[in-house]
């Protein structure tokens, strides 16, 4: 891993200890009500030497709390008063180590925060509970790190393919904070149609390029029968000469001639066809070596790291699931959510991952108890409109109702709202125009009780999974991780999100509110200032204004300015210091 020096002492954590013996303490009492070291003991099994890896793990776990950014950083301070200089490498064994189940430890972990938040009278929630999904990219600066690939960056206005991993992740709402509680790392192959559409030419050419050539054999096979039985009758004539003989005699040797120049042709022709199978076969060869599968060549590929690893370990099953489809990915990880009794009200997505699949899981799900709100396309899906029972498309049923909105003053918007089924399944469409932009949005939702207030106010909540990726990217190195094993970048994400559902439990307990700006060194005023309240209440009231006076697309630009750091930065600047004080 590579070393991040960290010289500034972080300011939240001043305000829980004074003193390296209080800030242990805070760090133990936390740790324990998470019973920590009984669910890092589950895997002391899978290393027979050396230091147990439950407190291995510990260590792992307080590293950023105690001003290390990594493994090196913590060995380079000296640490033999712990009896530990010298023994980093029985870290990066447990990084590496295939065998530890990394999923059940995080799910382990939520389950406990959840646990311990329900029996809490101070911290309980009474509001909405949800499961989130949604991904990020984790850039990374090697191209032998293994797994890794070029991935599609849609969210930035600079590269479109960066390397690194697409990081899917499943958290849970619990009415107050987000925490997350599942995830997988995934590598995109390119260009899949382009891609596509070049190999099914070359097998469509190889496929009919053989089929002539099995029908020439057949032709030739045939001519050189012909040519044998004539052959053979005109022996028979010749050993009985008489006029009638010699004539049929004479016919079978003309027909020999005629047929042995058809063979001869038949000969060259399959030559010929089997030359193009074979120019075919090494056209496809060339161009699985030339083109880059997950942006890289060839040789690219092959230089990558490769582990072998045990078939069904929790190693091998994450490896499989970096090539996977994410919605099937998805789906997997809802089920195991509610599996393990986390069970939401609704299931929040944006529209990449809207899908038939998913609706349909819902549906059979604890009975279709939990709801699914989404962002959908305005494309050319199917919708069948309960009123008339027709099928149309979604930009239709748009253009058609598109003339009569209603306007929400609440939210200074222009709603549509319309009954469907998509697929048999009963949802309710909403239309949504923000101010004075000219763009329509689409939300769809299977909870038919809802009012448009209730859903926007709801599908803010999916917001708090990009706060979530900003500020563990930005605090707990989730993306830092440049180690070449892939069981090192599970293990460091699953670090990250332990160590934030910790300093979220943390927050909630002491000062009622989530980690926002834990790490960072600003002042007291802004320390207890929550960013998620922020972007809920200040920070949508704002940009939904400047929105309507410039005319621009509220929800689209609400998705850019949460991702971008500078604007963040230069919006925490400008707020007054008595609403400061007063959030503080």
């Amino acid at each position: 891993m590579q070393q991040i020096k960290v010289t500034k002492k972080n300011s939240e954590i001043s305000l829980l200890a004074e003193n390296s013996e209080k800030l242990t303490n805070s760090l133990s009492d936390v740790m324990n009500k998470f019973q920590s070291k009984k669910h890092f003991a589950i895997f002391d099994c899978v290393k027979s030497k050396g230091f147990a890896v439950s407190s291995l793990l510990s260590i792992l776990v307080i590293l950023p709390f105690l001003g290390y950014a990594s493994i090196l950083s913590l060995v380079k301070t000296g640490l033999h008063k712990i009896d530990f200089a010298g023994k980093k490498d029985a870290l990066y064994d447990v990084k590496n180590n295939p065998l530890i189940n990394w999923r059940k430890l995080l799910l382990l972990h939520a389950k406990r925060f959840i646990y311990l938040i329900t029996h809490n009278v101070n911290s309980k929630s009474a509001k909405k509970t949800a499961i989130l999904f949604d991904d990020t990219i984790l850039e990374k600066t090697g191209k032998k790190i293994e797994k890794v690939g070029y991935v599609h960056n849609h969210t930035s206005n600079g590269a479109i393919y960066i390397l690194g991993f697409k990081l899917l992740v499943c958290g849970f709402w619990d009415g107050e904070s987000f925490i997350p509680i599942d995830f997988s790392l995934h590598r995109e192959k390119g260009n899949k149609t382009k891609r596509t559409k070049l190999i099914n030419t070359f097998k469509k050419a190889n496929k009919m390029a053989e089929k002539q050539t099995i029908n020439v054999q057949k032709l030739h096979n045939k001519l050189h029968k012909q040519c044998k039985r004539l052959m053979d009758k005109t022996i028979k004539l010749q050993n009985k000469p008489n006029k009638t003989n010699r004539k049929a005699c004479e016919h079978c040797e003309k027909r020999y001639e005629i047929i042995k120049l058809e063979v001869a042709k038949a000969e060259v022709l399959l030559t010929d066809k089997l030359s193009e199978v074979e120019t075919t076969k090494k056209k496809i060869k060339r161009f699985y070596n030339t083109t880059k599968l997950y942006g890289l060549n060839k040789k690219e590929r092959e230089q990558q790291y490769k582990k072998a690893v045990e078939s069904g370990s929790p190693g091998a099953t994450r490896r499989k699931e970096a090539d996977n489809d994410k919605i099937n990915t998805m789906l997997k990880m809802l089920c195991r959510a509610v599996k393990n009794g986390i069970i939401p009200d609704y299931v929040l997505i944006d529209s990449w991952f809207f899908c038939f699949e998913l609706l349909d899981k819902l549906a059979k799900l604890k009975n279709g108890s939990i709801k699914l709100i989404s962002m959908v396309k305005i494309n050319n899906q199917i919708f069948t409109l309960c009123a008339t029972d027709k099928q149309m498309s979604v930009k239709n049923i748009l253009a058609i109702n598109k003339r009569k909105p209603t306007y929400c003053k609440k939210m200074k918007a222009k709603y549509i709202k319309v009954k469907c089924k998509y697929k048999g399944i009963r949802v309710n469409l909403f239309f949504v125009k923000m101010g004075k932009s000219k763009n329509w949005h689409l939300l769809i939702t299977t909870d038919l009780s809802l009012t448009f207030i209730q859903l926007m106010e709801l599908y803010q909540i999916r917001w708090s999974i990009e706060v979530f990726f900003k500020e563990a990217k930005q605090y707990l190195n989730l993306s830092g991780c440049q180690s070449n094993c892939f069981d090192a970048q599970i293990a460091d994400i699953t670090l990250s999100m332990i160590q934030y559902i910790m300093l979220i439990f943390f927050k909630r307990a002491n000062y009622q509110q989530s980690i926002g700006g834990l790490f960072k060194d600003i002042s007291d005023e802004l320390v207890m200032l929550d960013l998620v309240t922020r972007l809920l209440e200040i920070f949508w009231e704002l940009l939904e204004i400047l929105c309507e006076l410039a005319g621009i697309d509220f929800l689209e630009l609400q998705g850019d300015a949460i991702r971008n750091d500078k604007f963040i930065s230069k919006f925490i600047t400008l707020y007054p210091e008595k609403v400061l004080k007063k959030a503080a």
